[in-house]
């Protein structure tokens, strides 16, 4: 017999509780989620809003800018780059985080970008040395040599014990070829500061080109002891090791730490990878090359169009693997032609207008393309400011002053009412232009264009170094909107060597693939036709009735005996 004891009686009073208590908490949770739904709207007590987390204090800029110091010093470029960045937006007045930015982003060879920098930095205070020094070798760098040499004889002229200028108007000098002075300037520096790293970096660069290579080694060590984490400093000399010495174990040296110090940079394993292959060690070149363009598969050199793609498939021609040489060739010749596009610095757009002395062209809208997002280069493009005449100098400005003067004056001069006009009509016209390395295509997107009076718009682009070309002309819609594609056609020259390797690639194969190669042979004979291109020699394999004569040496008559 199953046993079930009795239930035992609760005392009403104990079920009365029990019940207010479930009641409570019920409306407790329901005001709780009514306040989290945003159905009842809750403000803290007074006395509660004295013990609430306090806002976090936005970071005063100057001390921004000493964190970028910091980085810059620890050799992160990019960190010391955000961190002037950032103090920028702090506080677009502050010249000193342009200049600073400015000089490292020579550094990272985005020089278009250094330039509009610096020219702010200049413009905010003129009277910088710092200012004009970075600003003279942004110039520099974007070979406008005559605008360099003006900025470093002005920033050395407010402060004739300023290294740094000295130093980068010795760059200037080596770079135009004028050795002399080069060499004068880098001495001053060094006897100005001999802890300037730019100093000695700079008198090792004059003494580099002379072909002083022993001696540039020893200013670049010392530069390399004063800034041991800068990575820029390595690859310089790691360069001048490898090319300039012959001494292999010396550049690896130098680039390892260069990619110790930049492991996220294409750069430092292509010159790497290459030392390896002067040196005969194909598996550790193989490895770098790699490396390099799993980081940025379309990375090329600015200057001499060379790529990792470029180097692996020389590698492979040269292991005699011609089908994978020309696979990596051909992708390096691609990227080389398309550097023409890279190379723009700045857009304008143009409309012609009535003047006194007959129809003139005058540019209306402006902008300065910059990389900071690749692989698409944009500018926003604003409307030009004029003056109604020339700019008057004042003789008692410093040169600074004047130079500031300069940047700001718009060169085209008009007369009140064409500035009236000009200004009134463009004012709210803005747009951008983007450009596509990739498609080598520019985009244009432009709003709030009234119709030009007489002719389309002209868009001109000005491409590094120093040139400028009329790409196109556009007419807006009725609505003031544009929207334009420019196709470009030309393309540069990638290095010669891979041209002639990929037609000798095809004909080494076997059979000789002649139908393939000559085409590139002959392109090569098109850049270099001198006897001794090796093109001549895939041409003896695949003759080709296209190609150009073959060079004869001119004959020399055998000297005459004396007497005779």
């Amino acid at each position: 017999m199953y046993y079930r004891p009795r239930e035992k009686k609760r005392h009403p009073l104990i079920t009365l509780l029990s019940s207010l208590l479930l009641l409570a908490a019920t409306g407790v949770l329901a005001y709780l989620v009514a306040v989290y739904l945003g159905y009842i709207d809750f403000e803290p007590p007074a006395l509660a809003e004295q013990f609430a987390p306090t806002p976090t204090p936005t970071p005063s800029p100057l001390l921004v800018i000493a964190e970028g110091d910091l980085a810059f010093a620890q050799g992160d470029l990019q960190l010391a780059i955000d961190k002037y960045e950032q103090a920028i937006r702090s506080d677009p007045t502050l010249d000193i985080p342009y200049a600073r930015q400015a000089r490292l982003l020579i550094f990272t060879g985005n020089t278009a970008k250094a330039v509009e920098r610096a020219t702010q930095a200049v413009i905010l205070n003129p009277d910088s040395p710092e200012n004009l020094a970075h600003y003279c070798r942004a110039l520099d760098w974007e070979a406008r040599y005559a605008e360099a040499l003006d900025a470093c004889s002005c920033a050395v002229e407010l402060n004739p014990n300023y290294a740094e200028g000295y130093a980068f108007l010795a760059e200037v000098y080596a770079d135009l070829g004028n050795w002399r002075l080069a060499e004068s300037n880098a001495r001053k520096a060094i006897e100005l500061n001999y802890q300037s790293m730019d100093a000695h970096h700079n008198m090792g660069y004059t003494l580099e080109v002379q072909g002083r290579y022993r001696e540039a080694a020893e200013f670049y060590e010392n530069a390399i002891k004063l800034a041991p984490n800068l990575a820029p400093l390595h690859m310089d000399a790691g360069r001048l090791y490898q090319h300039g010495l012959g001494d292999y174990e010396q550049a690896i040296k130098h680039f390892k730490q260069a990619v110790k110090l930049r492991p996220f940079d294409p750069e430092p394993y292509d010159l790497l990878g290459w030392a390896f292959y002067q040196n005969g060690e194909y598996v550790r070149a193989i490895e770098a090359f790699e490396q390099s363009i799993s980081l940025d598969p379309n990375y090329v050199n600015p200057f001499r169009r060379e790529t990792a793609w470029g180097h692996l498939g020389t590698l492979y021609y040269t292991r005699q693997n011609f089908e994978k040489s020309i696979e990596y060739l051909k992708k390096a010749v691609e990227l080389g032609e398309k550097e023409f596009i890279r190379r723009a610095r700045q857009i304008e757009i143009y409309t012609e207008i009535d003047t006194l002395t007959g129809p003139q062209t005058v540019p209306v809208l402006r902008g300065s393309f910059v990389s900071d997002k690749p692989p698409a280069y944009q500018a926003e493009l604003r409307p030009i400011v004029y003056s109604t005449g020339g700019v008057e100098f004042d003789t008692e400005l410093t040169c600074g002053q004047l130079l500031k003067q300069s940047l700001q004056a718009e060169t085209v001069l008009l007369n009140s009412t064409q500035v009236i006009t000009l200004t009134q009509t463009f004012t709210h016209a803005t747009g951008t232009a983007t450009l596509n390395p990739e498609a080598n295509l520019l985009t244009l997107d432009i709003s709030h264009l009234p119709q030009p009076p007489r002719t389309p718009y002209e868009i001109q682009v000005t491409f590094w170094p120093n040139r400028t070309d009329s790409v196109g002309y556009f007419q807006p819609d009725s609505a003031g909107r544009a929207q334009v594609n420019i196709q470009f056609e030309e393309k540069l020259v990638a290095p010669i060597e891979y041209y002639y390797e990929i037609g000798l690639a095809y004909a080494y194969l076997d059979p000789p693939q002649c139908e393939q190669a000559i085409p590139w042979l002959l392109k090569s004979l098109e850049i270099d036709r001198s006897p001794y291109s090796p093109a001549w020699a895939g041409l003896r394999i695949c003759p080709s009735p296209n190609a150009p004569p073959t060079p004869i040496p001119t004959p020399t008559p055998l000297p005459t005996p004396a007497g005779q």
